[in-house]
């Protein structure tokens, strides 16, 4: 069970905190990186590009959309964050929430939504690669760069963006690397389409209309989420 205060409130009829699993463990899972890519991910081709079975893949996409399970995956940033991926799996109202664990705040900020009626980016290119750390061709950078992948948007992506493939070929991926790169590149912003960043006192701000790191928010809020992706942490996740 995770806890997540505050996350579950407002929905009707109430929703009981024990549908909140821990599924943490599924990012040493060979199989759990092609159904991440291909669903939250948006990549038709990342199936493909693992030495897996794909009968094994659609039972891993089976398991995180269970309507009687959300699972949760967190991943440890810097400073003492956390970055957690749910998958809110109403049967008529799914989709995949992102949410930041500030160290001074007792709950979970949502930073991200992937439905219909979506919220985000989360993050820009450049605090995606900053916050795993680099290229992302280590594990555990690796992880963080595609976990949070499908939550950034930006309207300046480079025009070769190599760490997406470093994180791919680290994480198993053998073959087709560029192509998924390609399509999990253009996915993520297939939500909130090009997104441009701006800067409120030294702090960075999404100028979408749709993102919860706007002008929306406080300055001191934003940059409170912002130190979330100043860096990757000092220790394995």
């Amino acid at each position: 069970m995770v806890t997540l205060p505050g996350y579950l409130d407002g929905y009707q009829p109430p929703v009981d905190a024990s549908v909140l699993v821990d599924a943490t463990a599924w990012l040493d899972d060979p199989v759990f990186w092609p159904a991440l890519l291909w669903s939250v991910g948006g990549s038709p081709t990342g199936v493909e590009g693992f030495d897996v079975d794909p009968a094994d893949v659609d039972a891993m996409l089976s398991e995180m959309h269970r309507p009687d399970r959300w699972p949760v995956v967190s991943l440890h940033l810097g400073g003492g964050h956390l970055a957690h991926l749910v998958w809110r799996n109403f049967p008529d109202d799914s989709g995949w929430d992102y949410l930041i664990t500030l160290p001074d705040a007792d709950a979970p900020v949502p930073v991200a939504a992937l439905e219909g009626h979506f919220r985000g980016p989360a993050l820009s290119w450049r605090e995606l690669v900053t916050v795993a750390g680099g290229a992302g061709s280590a594990p555990d950078a690796a992880r963080r760069l595609l976990v949070l992948l499908p939550a950034m948007g930006d309207a300046h992506l480079p025009a070769q963006a190599t760490e997406v493939v470093a994180a791919l070929t680290a994480l198993g991926c053998q073959r087709r690397q560029a192509e998924i790169a390609d399509e999990l590149l253009a996915a993520s912003g297939r939500f909130w389409g090009a997104a441009e960043w701006g800067d409120w006192d030294g702090v960075p701000v999404c100028l979408g209309t749709h993102s919860d790191r706007g002008f929306g928010r406080s300055l001191a809020e934003l940059r409170s989420i912002a130190r979330a992706f100043q860096g990757p942490p000092a220790g394995p996740r």
